[in-house]
C-alpha cells in the first residue's frame, strides 16, 4: 500500500472525507472538531505522495495564508508538520497513518487559534524556523534537560532570554528579566564560577558552580546554543526577505514584517 492508501484507510476516523484522488495524490475535506462541539469550517486539502511520505497543503489558499513561517506554512503552501531531521515521516502502516492524521488535526486546530489570537498557540512544541535554528534549538533543549526539569520548563515557556553582558563580548542568560549567569563566548565558559549553582538542588546543596558537577559547562552550552538559535532564525528571515517572500499580515510580532518594514 502507498502512504496515501494507508491514510485513506483511517481517514474517516480522523474527521476527513475523500473528495477525489488516487494513490499518488488526493483531495480531502477535513473538519477538525471544535472543543465546544459547534460546527466548524472544512479545510480542503491536497495530499501528495513523496516516496514513503506525503506533503499536504490547502488545495487553494482560502482559510490559510499561502505562506507564513510563523504559522508553519512553507513557501509553496505545504504544511510543516514534522522536523524531518529527527522525526520519522514515513507512512508505512495504519499506526503511522493515525499518527500523521493526529499531527494534521493538531496543526489545523492551532491554525484556527492563530487566526483568532494572531499568535501560535503551540510555540513550546514547535521547531525553530530553518534547519540550522532547529538544530540549535534541539541542542539547547538537551542542555536544559541535563540541568533538570526546571530549566526544561523555563525554556519551553519562553522564560529564558538572552541579553547583553556588561561588555559586548559577553552574553547574559536572563530568567524573567533577571540575570542568571553571564557567559564569555570566546572561551565558552561561565564568568563567575564562585556563584551558587542554579540547578534543581541549589538551595539544598548550596554548592558553587565550580563544584556542582558539570553544570557550569551545561549552562555555558545552553547560552551558546540559544545564541546560535536566535542568530540562525534571524538569518532565516533575512533569507526569506531576500527571496521576495512577504509577510501575510495575520500574526503579531512577525519577524518578516519587521524586516519588511
Amino acid at each position: 500500500m502507498s502512504p496515501i492508501e494507508h491514510l485513506h484507510s483511517v481517514a474517516h476516523k480522523n474527521h476527513a472525507r475523500l473528495i477525489s484522488g488516487n494513490d499518488e495524490r488526493a483531495i480531502y475535506g477535513v473538519r477538525p472538531p471544535s472543543a465546544s462541539g459547534a460546527p466548524s469550517s472544512e479545510f480542503i486539502l491536497e495530499i501528495s505522495r513523496e516516496g514513503e511520505t506525503v506533503s499536504v497543503r490547502e488545495a487553494e489558499a482560502t482559510l490559510l495564508p499561502s505562506f507564513c513561517a510563523e504559522r508553519h506554512i512553507n513557501p509553496g503552501g505545504t504544511f510543516c508538520l514534522y522536523w524531518g531531521e529527527v522525526e520519522p515521516t514515513q507512512i508505512e502502516d495504519h499506526e503511522d497513518a493515525e499518527a500523521w492524521w493526529g499531527k494534521l488535526l493538531t496543526f489545523l486546530l492551532r491554525q484556527r487559534s492563530a487566526a483568532a489570537l494572531r499568535r501560535w498557540s503551540g510555540k513550546a512544541d514547535a521547531r525553530a524556523h530553518g534547519s540550522e535554528a532547529a538544530r540549535f534549538q534541539a541542542m539547547a533543549e538537551e542542555s536544559a534537560a541535563a540541568l533538570g526539569p526546571k530549566f526544561v520548563a523555563l525554556l519551553r515557556d519562553d522564560r529564558l532570554r538572552l541579553g547583553s553582558g556588561r561588555r559586548r563580548d559577553r552574553i547574559a542568560l536572563l530568567q524573567d528579566g533577571r540575570r542568571v549567569v553571564t557567559v564569555v563566548p570566546a572561551v565558552r565558559r561561565v564568568m563567575t564560577l564562585r556563584q551558587k549553582c542554579k540547578c534543581e538542588h541549589a538551595d539544598v546543596r548550596r554548592l558553587p558552580l565550580a563544584s556542582c558537577g558539570d553544570h557550569a559547562r551545561l549552562l555555558a552550552e545552553l547560552v551558546l546554543n540559544m545564541d546560535g538559535w536566535r542568530k540562525a532564525e534571524a538569518n532565516f528571515y533575512t533569507y526569506l526577505r531576500a527571496s521576495s517572500q512577504v509577510c501575510c499580515g495575520t500574526m503579531d510580532d512577525c519577524p518578516l514584517a519587521r524586516i519588511s518594514g
